[in-house]
C-alpha cells in the first residue's frame, strides 16, 4: 500500500515539475509550425509554439534555435506541451528600455519602432533594403513630406494646379517677345 502511494506521489511530483519549464529551442520544423525544446535533462518531441492569432486572421513569427522560451505542459506531460516564446536573456536582451516604445529589431539590422509618448514611427532598413507598398486603392499622405534623394514615378505627378506633363507642354511650347525688337523668341531647346 505504501509503495503505491509513494509511486503516485512521485508521479504527481514529476507532473507538477513538468507543468511550466524554462527551456531553449534546439530544433525547428517551420512547415509544421513546431519546435523541439531542451529544458534541463529533457528534450521534447515536436511541439507547437503559441502565436497571437491563428484563425481567419493569422500572425506568424517563428522562434529560432537558441531562443529561450517557456514550455507549458498540460497535465505535466511535455509531449502535450506548447511553447511560449520568448524570454530575454544576456545574449538577446530587450530592444528598448521605455514603457512607451514598441520596437522590433531584426538580425539583418532592420529596426521598426513606435514611440507613443513622442508619437514617432521609425523604420530603418539596412544597406540596400527596399520597401514595397501595394495599395491598389491608393495611398493618402496627410502632412508635409520631406524627401532626401530622388523621386521616380512611372505615372504622372500632379499637384493642386496641374500635372507635370501639362507643365512640360507649357514650357516646351512657350516663347517670349524680345524687349528690344518685339519679335518672338524660339521655343526652348532642349525640350523637357
Amino acid at each position: 500500500m505504501m509503495e503505491v502511494i509513494l509511486q503516485r506521489l512521485a508521479e504527481l511530483e514529476r507532473r507538477l515539475s513538468n507543468l511550466i519549464m524554462t527551456g531553449v529551442i534546439v530544433d525547428t520544423d517551420y512547415p509544421l509550425g513546431k519546435v523541439k525544446v531542451a529544458a534541463g535533462l529533457l528534450t521534447t518531441g515536436w511541439v507547437p509554439w503559441l502565436t497571437h492569432r491563428a484563425g481567419t486572421d493569422t500572425d506568424y513569427w517563428a522562434p529560432e534555435v537558441g531562443e529561450q522560451v517557456m514550455l507549458l505542459s498540460p497535465c505535466g506531460e511535455p509531449e502535450l506541451g506548447v511553447v511560449l516564446p520568448a524570454l530575454y536573456q544576456d545574449a538577446f536582451p530587450a530592444t528598448d528600455h521605455h514603457a512607451d516604445v514598441r520596437r522590433v529589431l531584426f538580425a539583418d539590422g532592420a529596426d521598426f519602432s513606435y514611440d507613443r509618448k513622442h508619437h514617432g514611427l521609425t523604420v530603418v532598413l539596412p544597406g540596400e533594403g527596399t520597401t514595397t507598398l501595394i495599395s491598389k486603392g491608393g495611398v493618402n499622405i496627410i502632412g508635409d513630406v520631406t524627401v532626401t534623394g530622388s523621386i521616380k514615378a512611372t505615372g504622372d505627378i500632379t499637384d493642386h494646379k496641374r500635372a507635370m506633363d501639362a507643365d512640360r507642354a507649357i514650357f516646351n511650347g512657350h516663347n517670349h517677345k524680345s524687349p528690344e525688337t518685339g519679335a518672338s523668341t524660339s521655343i526652348p531647346d532642349p525640350q523637357q
